[in-house]
């Protein structure tokens, strides 16, 4: 059987929203996915929930309006560690820029930068193996 995980989805487009959920679900590697356009309502989100959060994947957008995805983990970073410690952050962007690629590297917060469109397979592999 595969591994099930509580993902959180944060995207400006509901349509990859809405097809990375399904995407998930039907992988089989999706326990629960709750998808946020707002990178804000994400971090609030967290932040209420905090002690009564699961283990958590999130996918995360690069380029958004109002907060993009290095804006939420300047915010996430100010979480508390209880929180954090239950979250695995990977990045996904379409950007060819070094400088994106650099940063999300040189973050402690980010697992890894994924390429957009998301492939569940390459998705399935780095969580499972």
């Amino acid at each position: 059987m595969t591994a099930q995980f509580d993902f959180i989805l944060i995207d400006d487009s509901a349509f990859d929203l809405f097809i990375y959920e399904k995407l998930i679900i039907k992988s089989g590697i999706g326990n629960s996915v709750r998808p946020f356009n707002s990178a804000q309502d994400a971090l609030e989100y967290l932040a209420s929930e905090g002690e009564n959060l699961p283990e958590i994947v999130i996918l995360l957008d690069l380029q958004m309006p109002g907060m993009n995805g290095f804006e939420f983990i300047e915010q996430f970073d100010l979480l508390p560690e209880h929180i954090k410690e239950k979250i695995r952050i990977y990045m996904l962007s379409s950007t060819i820029d070094t400088r994106d690629i650099d940063k999300a590297k040189a973050s402690a917060s980010i697992i890894d930068l994924l390429s957009k469109p998301l492939e569940i397979g390459v998705l399935k592999t780095i969580l499972i193996n």
